[in-house]
């Protein structure tokens, strides 16, 4: 099982393959800043004013991102475990981005990364010889699916907006929490609702919104992973 981080203690990742990736992640994330500038992205019925942030936060972010990633991970399973979730960061940045402008995630980012997200798991699993990691995460990722699934269900009954998208977003936030334990995942799904009401109270408090606003989950789904990533999480057994 992955060590649980703390904020004293680092996993033994060299300075300079952290900076590496830093480095990698902006130029990364410039190109797809690119990609999102262009609003492709964006259906026929979708049109409407550019996002009020600057694009400029995407490499930012993807850089912050791959740097902690690589501090986190680094040297796990003999090196294969990082590559797994920078390629989960690339995803879930454009995920973010999509999703906080147009409400929704689209298939075509989040079904590919199923298989994609599982081979670099199963290669980590590979090197290290944790093959229950992946168990857990297998397991974790049709959990949460499924509780997603239900709250979709409800959430249709109700006329309320949270969508399928979610559905499929919260199988890959299962499989990348999963492989590190059951409390990181438990840590990802908690985080993720708790944000997403503070933001909506603090909008209802500002009055820049209403209680029938729909609220793009999908980027705090995201921010949640990424807190239960890098602070400390005590394994469960």
């Amino acid at each position: 099982m992955i060590p649980p981080m703390t904020w004293a203690t680092a996993p033994g990742t060299p300075w300079w393959f952290v900076v590496a990736l830093v480095v990698a992640g902006g130029l990364v994330g410039e190109v797809l800043r690119r990609r999102l500038a262009t609003g492709g992205y964006r259906l026929d019925d979708e049109a409407g004013p550019p996002p009020r942030v600057s694009p400029v936060v995407v490499p930012v972010a993807l850089a912050l991102l791959w740097g902690l990633l690589a501090w986190r991970f680094g040297p796990l399973s003999e090196w294969a475990l990082t590559p797994a979730y920078l390629g989960f960061a690339f995803v879930a940045v454009g995920l973010a981005w999509i999703d906080a402008d147009v409400h929704r995630l689209p298939r075509g980012l989040t079904r590919p990364a199923y298989p994609l997200l599982v081979a670099q798991l199963a290669l980590a699993s590979l090197a290290s010889g944790d093959w229950e990691a992946l168990r857990r995460a297998a397991i974790a990722g049709a959990v949460l699916w499924t509780i997603y699934f239900v709250l979709a269900l409800v959430a249709a009954l109700l006329g309320s907006g949270f969508g399928y998208g979610d559905v499929t977003l919260a199988g890959l936030v299962g499989l990348a929490t999963g492989y590190v334990s059951v409390s990181t995942t438990l840590v990802a799904s908690y985080a993720a609702f708790i944000l997403a009401g503070v933001y909506g109270l603090v909008r209802l408090v500002l009055r820049r919104g209403t209680r029938k606003d729909d609220i793009a989950f999908g980027p705090w789904m995201l921010l949640g992973l990424l807190i239960s990533l890098v602070v400390q999480v005590s394994p469960l057994v």
